[in-house]
């Protein structure tokens, strides 16, 4: 759903009426979207991998040992690394499976209502706000750019007057 969200705010300037003003930058949605889900992707792998190499590592245990019983007494008995090589599988599993079930809850829970209405849109109040502290942000900047002006403009007016009229110490010398 985010992905046609960001589709349509891309396209959305060129249907929509021309009052109206884009708040959202989709390409930064975008750049968000795919840092956010890589994370996501590679905690994902390596818990995966980290599983896969358990289970692994308790099914070789169980065939190495099975196999050194067999050979040297030619039958196979429950023996202590069997059980560890069993409990290493199972626990694996059980964590492989209980991490998938809580993310699959947590991909199904309903995302908050407010969430939803302000991607791809802005909110008029946003809007609104953000008008204002750039008309405050600009009139700040003409302010500063007026008095600099008027002070670069008396430091010139006071240069030239002390030139044409030079001050009653310096002509009593």
């Amino acid at each position: 759903m985010k992905w046609l969200l960001l589709i349509f705010s891309i396209f959305k300037p060129f249907f929509g009426s021309s009052s109206e003003h884009q708040m959202v930058n989709p390409i930064a949605e975008f750049k968000e979207m795919i840092k956010e889900n890589a994370m996501k992707v590679v905690g994902v792998f390596a818990a995966a991998s980290a599983l896969a190499t358990l289970f692994a590592a308790g099914l070789v245990i169980i065939a190495v040992d099975v196999g050194a019983q067999y050979d040297q007494n030619a039958y196979v008995y429950f023996s202590s690394m069997i059980m560890m090589g069993i409990t290493l599988s199972v626990l694996s599993l059980i964590i492989a499976f209980g991490a998938a079930k809580i993310i699959s809850n947590e991909n199904t829970k309903p995302a908050p209502r407010e969430v939803l209405q302000s991607v791809g849109t802005s909110h008029p109040l946003q809007d609104a706000l953000a008008l204002l502290i750039h008309d405050f942000v600009k009139e700040r900047e003409m302010k500063r750019a007026q008095a600099e002006e008027y002070a670069a403009e008396r430091s010139q007016r006071a240069a030239t007057d002390e030139r044409y009229h030079p001050s009653e110490e310096s002509t009593h010398h």
